[in-house]
């Protein structure tokens, strides 16, 4: 099959870019078609935060060698590429003389590294806001042209413009969902859930006035099952709306873990001062981490600990259940821990995942108390 000209790979890179609404296909299909219209052959993605620390995000056609022990070398450690990123230094497409990356995998995998030694890179930004670097590779190619260059340069300005505008229009849909829940929990409470209460207090009644053991006994089941219908729907609207954090974020944690009957131990380091945004989101996140627990984890325990310092807020949440495995689970066939992935990134927080002896959740997000906002 004939390649496109560049003009026309820009093209076709742009109409795809516009019409995808979820950033990891996003970026993986914007290397599709880098990869398979250009001279390049293969391709690969770092999401890098405010501490310099990277994740590798989507690649396509990493030569074996890079792919083996789960990607290790384009993992672990630090490069010259996202150091310079991190220190502003890398601000268009560049050749990069030699990766340190390719280099560790070629002394081990000598055979296995497809004859790449050498990559271009270019940070991936809208406007004065940046994401990461994208980063191609040819074989036997030292050197990369000025064309080459400008291809990047085109198709990583296209990435950058679809992850700012992906970002922003999954806060407006979490705003949206926010406002939706609000009204659903104000409407359980005020219709549904006063009924149910209503029906229990008569039930109640009835059975006091009732002569007959069949029919005490009819009233009390009807008391009893509409006090669970209750309990029930309480629940509900806890998760719906976040009822209760407006009296400090653990008075809201005790609270719903008393609803479904965990036992939770909060833990905290130093003075939390948490902007409104970022406290319900580590709720809910904490919320969905004692869900999965009473769910999934054989154990009715969860420790919880805080801290914040100038530039950073950190919270670890644990339990000492089953655990999973982490090779087989897939967070796209598990909603919560999707959930969870998802408010961490809408923080521009990081993530890690520990599944032995228990499961263990450590987050950090940037925080600046100097940039402190309601």
């Amino acid at each position: 099959m004939e390649r496109p000209t560049r003009l026309a790979l820009l093209k076709e890179i742009a109409e795809f870019l516009n019409e995808e609404t979820e950033i990891q296909s996003m970026m993986n299909g914007a290397l599709d078609y880098l990869i398979e219209g250009s001279d390049f052959t293969t391709g690969w993605i770092f999401f890098i935060d405010e501490t310099g620390a990277h994740t590798l995000e989507a690649h396509r056609s990493l030569p074996k060698g890079l792919m083996n022990n789960h990607c290790k070398y384009m993992t672990e450690g630090t490069c010259w590429c996202v150091q310079s990123y991190h220190n502003k230094k890398l601000t268009k497409a560049s050749n990069i003389i030699s990766c340190s990356r390719i280099n560790l995998a070629s002394r081990e995998y000598e055979t296995e590294t497809e004859n790449i030694t050498h990559h271009a890179t270019v940070p991936l930004k809208s406007g004065s806001e940046q994401f990461g670097l994208l980063n191609v590779a040819t074989p036997y190619t030292q050197h990369y042209s000025d064309e080459d260059l400008e291809l990047l340069e085109s198709v990583a300005f296209q990435i950058g413009s679809a992850i700012k505008r992906i970002d922003l229009t999954n806060q407006e849909k979490e705003a949206a969902r926010i406002n939706e829940r609000n009204r659903l929990a104000r409407d359980l409470h005020d219709s549904v859930n006063q009924m149910l209460f209503s029906l229990k207090l008569t039930a109640h009644a009835a059975g006091q006035m009732a002569q007959d053991d069949i029919s005490k006994r009819a009233f009390s089941q009807i008391e009893v099952t509409s006090q669970n219908a209750v309990n029930e729907m309480r629940a509900l609207i806890w998760q719906l709306k976040p009822v209760g954090l407006e009296k400090g974020l653990v008075h809201a944690l005790k609270q719903y873990a008393a609803l479904i009957d965990i036992q939770v131990h909060v833990s905290i380091s130093g003075l939390i001062d948490l902007e409104n945004k970022i406290e319900t989101n580590v709720y809910r996140i904490i919320q969905e981490a004692m869900n999965n627990t009473k769910k999934h984890a054989g154990t009715h325990e969860v420790f919880v600990s805080f801290s914040q310092d100038a530039e950073k807020f950190e919270m670890t949440i644990r339990d000492n259940g089953i655990g999973f495995d982490m090779q087989a689970i897939d967070a796209r066939d598990s909603h919560g821990l999707l959930n969870i992935k998802q408010r961490v990134h809408l923080l521009n927080g990081k993530l890690t995942i520990q599944s032995v002896d228990g499961t263990s959740l450590h987050i950090e997000v940037p925080y600046r108390r100097s940039n402190r906002g309601d």
